[in-house]
């Protein structure tokens, strides 16, 4: 797995059909957005759609799992072929378990004490979650303390504020409904490479 650049999206899916995710993650990928997390907030679909992605693409996409809440989530994903973990709040216990499987994980936060708790774990990248609710100024702000720190945005994002929040300092995003509905189906194809090509012009021309 290459690791996360600046400028990086990644595509949040959730709630997709398995019989719909090839061609909407084929559609992503024509579009130049080769990085993907599966939600695993309905399980059984979600490690469905992970295994299908990872049989159908191998290295062409770089595949991992969000909502990942314990353990045995993480083991179930990884079996099905993420290859990096998302949480959506920081878990010590959790991290440290991923960690020791040689594998990526990106964990949640929300205060300045998580940061500073994936900093002791020596962790490079972290999600700031739910982004929207903590604004760009917090970005800002945080920057301060800890300027080398990797914060990845999430949690309502959207081609209205992404400006905003990349000039404050996140260096890369995990963008959801607003790219991939929940439940999108092939129907939605053209909206989607729309929208895809919008989020990267506006970090294209930001970098």
């Amino acid at each position: 797995m290459r690791p996360l650049q600046k400028g990086t999206i990644i595509s949040i899916v959730r709630g997709v059909d398995p019989h719909e995710i090839v061609p909407i993650a084929e559609a992503l990928l024509e579009e130049g957005i080769e990085w993907l997390e599966v939600s695993l907030s309905e399980e059984k679909q979600g490690l469905d759609n992970i295994k299908l992605l990872s049989e159908t693409y191998g290295d062409r996409l770089q595949l991992g799992v969000g909502t990942v809440i314990h353990k045995e989530q993480a083991d179930r994903a990884i079996a099905a072929g993420a290859r990096y973990v998302i949480t959506p709040g920081w878990e010590r216990e959790l991290v440290r378990y991923v960690k020791s499987l040689d594998m990526q994980i990106f964990p949640g936060v929300y205060t300045p004490g998580d940061i500073m708790q994936a900093v002791q774990e020596q962790l490079q990248v972290v999600k700031l979650f739910p982004a929207s609710t903590l604004g760009a100024d917090f970005v800002k702000q945080v920057q301060g303390p800890f300027p080398s720190l990797h914060i990845m945005g999430v949690g309502g994002i959207a081609l209205s504020n992404i400006n905003s929040f990349y000039e404050a300092g996140c260096s890369s995003f995990a963008i959801g409904s607003d790219l991939v509905p929940r439940g999108a189906t092939r129907q939605q194809l053209s909206t989607i490479r729309e929208r895809a090509k919008q989020y990267k012009n506006i970090l294209h021309e930001k970098g």
